[in-house]
């Protein structure tokens, strides 16, 4: 009978799996998103080689304002097996989706909870909407894989305690280091751990604190070290300037619409800006948040499970509720993805409480329907996060005043070559917010795409102006002196911003030039190798090295690096006709006549005087 059971409960969990990948497979089609996927994956110089340097790179830097090593790892290796595709991404993301929902499962029985209070909150957690951005999000990959790490952390204190096999606690121990590593809002755990004895022995005692201590010290270590980081990058107190009071008024709203969204996902969004001022709903919030509380408390034999349930959503939001402001939004769907477990435990609690007499087929009907809805939303949802037009065009609908949304749809243009439409919203953010220097810098970046260097450098003065530190405009402006043959401004500008942050490639990419046309190909050679010790891959950056060098009469080096620029990038005429013009001066003419024929073939304008000089007719 139990093996019959047992088959039976795997098989409809089998079905919510693939029921929970599919809902989010329109995320195979997606691509990367201009929301951080920049820094954690594209330009991060630590990812694009599985090496000891890389790694050391990742447990010894942030990204913007967080620690996640293993994160960064994850990447690196996709990289290092599959490259830069976006798909591969996408697909890891869903099957850690799919993992965590069936630990979600694991977990929950491993409390003792009925079959179908654990099949319908992993049903729940697998296909809400809420889930989209921690998966449809290759940045939020953290999200997925810290859950994972939380859950086995979880679970295998559950084992520990119900065996007092000393082995599962360090298992536990393990996996609570695990996720720390890959996102700071696992400090939680030890709370949820003092909860689950509170589940399973149904109080609080004092005895069940001491073996939680290295839990809580490891959990102190790292909300220190994670304020530290976020003070350092500036990130704290980065989306808005209200007092402290009025914050915590923000953060019981905050706690509320959580809690809504969670039975009913509307108006879901990438970014859910600030409000001007407080609202009504705001300073009633926290008599809302009192209220559920109290009703919890009065809620008789059905306590435990609703304190249960009530505390693992609280606990597992309460650092991110924007009081201390550490972000540029009011709230964020990615924060509920693991506390929102305790709400579809306590929905499911309900829907198993309703599920008897007569009421069974209006509640049958009622579950198809909502979880029919819900899978839909996710779908739709999902596919929102195609590319960063899409996302930021689906803010913009919900938030028409929001600078960061209009900014980044610009630079999605941007890089689209659409330099009219890019700078139209670099207007809009601009407009909404005067102060916004990353609005400027941009804005900047496409009138000298365009050619209009006046308008380029008055931009990027403003945004130093606004902000003297930010590299990227120091850059930027450095790049625009030296194209107006302003070397001395620009090598100014470009030392600064190397000053500042050392492993900005863009800088050393333009200082490059800048020495390379004032003749000074050493200096030149030596910022792009630099470059390339961070980036190996870049073909430009080896074929301008190539040419220095060549100028420095180091053929051997120089052919070293026309070579690999034509490896990735085998289409650039350019690279053949570098390469010729060396084997000419080294004396292959027949290796100088085949490159050449070969940069004609692909488009390159050849200097007729240097066919002559090959005795070509």
């Amino acid at each position: 009978m139990r093996t019959g059971f047992f088959k039976k409960e795997w098989i409809f969990l089998a079905v919510i799996l693939l029921v929970t990948f599919a809902v989010f497979s329109p995320a195979l089609k997606n691509d990367f998103v201009n929301w951080d996927d920049g820094e954690n994956i594209s330009d991060n110089p630590n990812v694009t080689e599985l090496n000891a340097a890389g790694i050391k790179g990742m447990f010894s830097t942030s990204i913007t304002g967080g620690y996640t090593p293993l994160t960064t790892l994850s990447f690196a290796t996709e990289i290092h097996f599959f490259g830069m595709k976006p798909a591969v991404f996408h697909f890891n993301n869903i099957l850690l989706h799919v993992l965590c929902t069936l630990l979600v499962f694991i977990f929950l029985r491993s409390l003792g909870m009925s079959l179908f209070i654990s099949l319908a909150a992993a049903l729940l957690f697998g296909i809400h909407p809420m889930r989209v951005e921690s998966v449809a999000w290759i940045s939020e990959r953290k999200d997925v894989l810290y859950s994972l790490f939380f859950l086995l952390s979880m679970i295998s204190y559950i084992k520990y305690y119900s065996g007092k096999k000393v082995v599962f606690y360090f298992l536990a121990l393990l996996a609570f280091v695990f996720a720390l590593l890959t996102k700071i809002q696992a400090v939680s755990l030890p709370l949820i751990l003092l909860l689950i004895d509170y589940y399973l022995d149904g109080k609080f005692r004092f005895k069940q604190i001491p073996d939680k201590i290295p839990f809580f010290l490891l959990s102190l270590a790292t909300g220190i070290a994670g304020i530290l980081i976020l003070s350092h990058d500036g990130e704290l107190d980065a989306g808005s300037t209200f007092p402290l009071i009025q914050r915590v008024f923000i953060g019981t709203f905050s706690l509320c619409m959580y809690v809504v969204k969670s039975v009913v996902p509307f108006q879901l969004s990438a970014i859910y800006p600030y409000p001007e001022k407080l609202t009504i709903l705001h300073y009633a919030s926290p008599l809302v948040v009192l209220l559920l509380a109290f009703l919890i408390y009065k809620s008789g034999k059905y306590r435990k499970e609703l304190v249960f349930g009530s505390l693992f959503f609280l606990f597992n939001v309460v650092f991110v509720l924007q009081i201390v402001g550490a972000g540029q939004a009011l709230m964020a769907d990615r924060f509920t993805y693991l506390g929102y477990i305790g709400l579809f435990f306590i929905m499911a609690w309900a829907v198993n409480f309703l599920f008897t007499g007569q009421r069974k087929p209006y509640v049958v009907i009622a579950g198809i329907l909502y979880l029919g809805s819900l899978g839909v939303l996710t779908w739709n949802r999902t596919q929102v996060w195609k590319n960063s037009g899409t996302l930021f065009a689906d803010v913009i609908s919900k938030y028409p005043q929001s600078s960061i949304a209009h900014n980044n749809l610009g630079l999605y243009y941007r890089d689209q070559n659409q330099n009219e439409s890019a700078i139209q919203s670099f207007n809009r953010a601009i407009a909404i917010n005067p102060a916004g220097y990353l609005s400027y810098s941009n804005r900047g970046e496409a009138y000298f795409n365009d050619g209009e260097i006046d308008k380029a450098l008055a931009d990027m003065n403003r945004a130093i102006q606004l902000k003297p530190d930010y590299t990227s405009a120091l850059s930027n402006r450095g790049a625009i002196h030296g194209a107006r043959k302003e070397f001395s401004l620009a090598l100014t500008d470009l030392d600064k911003a190397i000053s500042l942050d050392s492993r900005n490639l863009k800088a050393y990419t333009n200082r490059a030039l800048v020495y390379y046309s004032t003749g000074d190909f050493e200096k030149a050679s030596r910022d792009i190798t630099t470059y390339l010790s961070i980036k190996p891959d870049n073909p430009d950056l080896h074929n301008l090295r190539g040419l220095c060098f060549g100028r420095l009469n180091k053929f051997q080096e120089a052919m070293s690096d026309f070579r690999r620029a034509i490896l990735l990038k085998p289409n650039m005429g350019a690279y053949y006709q570098n390469r010729s013009s060396l084997l000419y001066r080294m004396g292959d003419k027949n290796g100088a006549l085949r490159d050449i024929r070969k940069a004609q073939e692909l488009g390159a304008k050849v200097n007729p005087d240097f066919l002559k000089g090959l005795d070509v007719k």
